[in-house]
């Protein structure tokens, strides 16, 4: 039910703003180990949460769209008090790991809590969902730089952020397109449901040009060099190419496969740029 893919979006960002907190704000390496284990068990645990969360609230939408009827919980091949075991189970992880982390990752735990329950009924309510559901994985992003320093005293963790932020936001209004039909005989809301199939692709557009360039801004206040930036290069070259897939109506290519690939890359121009310095 909780596929790794999912994480594999948001897990690298995460350790490339681990990373650049570290060269930001260097720690004992043996304090580093264990925050980076930390923050990937946190990373995990609450997305964990929040899938199953998710498809528990919407296992009857799930079930009356034939996209996705064989969901598992959807299908009936788990049963939900499994996946409530799972969200607690998970939700129990990401508690007792935040408390050792530094105390401002402890005051702001709960804001991931909230968002992985509010989330799934936001589709019911309005099409902003897709933007909050980019906060979050943003937000994660902002609190792997606060696990490893303790604070947010630069402004490069925020643009890191809002690059998330805006990537991810594009990509699930992709993903919403193949269910346009759908979504409007339901009731549920979504950019594509809302404006059409050709000004949703404009708008995730418009987000997908953000996410280079606050990526650019996070290299610039960092002093970042070429490597870096080839990175972001590639960014655009790849999220280009997602645009040319969707055209092709080649959606889960264009969600699962080529936004795993973004992920990575910035994580490989951080990680080369940090070391070749």
């Amino acid at each position: 039910m909780i596929k790794i893919e999912h994480t594999l979006f948001s897990l690298p960002f995460v350790l490339a703003a681990a990373a650049l907190a570290y060269d930001f704000q260097p720690l004992a390496i043996a304090v580093l180990i264990q925050r980076l284990f930390l923050i990937i068990i946190a990373l995990t645990s609450a997305r964990s949460a929040g899938m199953a969360l998710n498809r528990i609230i919407d296992k009857d939408i799930d079930a009356a769209n034939p996209r996705t009827t064989e969901r598992e919980l959807a299908s009936g091949k788990l049963s939900l008090a499994a996946a409530w075991l799972l969200v607690v189970f998970s939700l129990l992880i990401y508690i007792v790991v935040v408390f050792y982390l530094p105390r401002l990752c402890q005051y702001l735990s709960p804001i991931p809590v909230i968002w992985i329950f509010v989330y799934p009924y936001l589709k019911r309510l309005t099409y902003f969902s897709h933007l909050f559901l980019g906060t979050t994985l943003g937000g994660a992003t902002l609190g792997a730089w606060i696990a490893i320093t303790g604070a947010v005293d630069n402004l490069a963790p925020v643009y890191l952020a809002l690059a998330v932020v805006f990537w991810v936001t594009g990509f699930d209004i992709i993903y919403a397109t193949q269910d346009i039909e759908f979504d409007r005989a339901r009731a549920l809301h979504s950019v594509p449901s809302r404006f059409g199939l050709t000004a949703a692709i404009r708008i995730t557009r418009v987000l997908h040009f953000l996410t280079p360039l606050f990526l650019y801004l996070c290299g610039l206040e960092l002093g970042l060099g070429t490597v870096y930036k080839l990175g972001v290069l590639a960014v655009i070259i790849v999220l280009f190419y997602e645009q040319q897939l969707v055209k092709e109506s080649k959606i889960e290519a264009a969600f699962f496969t080529v936004n795993t690939w973004i992920s990575f890359l910035i994580l490989a121009a951080v990680m080369f740029e940090i070391l070749l310095r």
